[in-house]
């Protein structure tokens, strides 16, 4: 299983607007990926950092085609300028309890 996440420390004041256009992004996202669950989390202790996954990728290159698209290029542009940093990253299943 692939996974995508990023971890997302928000300018003081803007953690609002990041969680809307997070949102608009995701759904965007979704409606060509409609197998990918995405979750938007937030820490309770520091409430301007923000991680999110992206569960459900089947390829390696849906999560490139997704990332090269004008649309998602945009919807990042927008949230990079709320971000004092952000990473994102895709990740391999390694182990699983439940």
């Amino acid at each position: 299983m692939l996974c995508t996440s990023g971890i997302w420390v928000v300018k003081a004041g803007r953690e609002d607007d990041f969680a809307r256009r997070w949102q608009e992004s995701a759904d965007s996202v979704s409606l060509d990926f409609p197998d990918v669950t995405f979750r938007l989390l937030r820490d309770r202790e520091n409430p301007r950092r923000f991680v999110s996954f992206g569960e459900g990728w089947r390829t390696p290159d849906q999560i490139e085609t997704a990332r090269s698209s004008p649309r998602f290029q945009d919807s990042m542009a927008s949230i990079w300028r709320l971000l004092d940093s952000g990473e994102i990253s895709t990740l391999d299943l390694v182990a699983q309890v439940s």
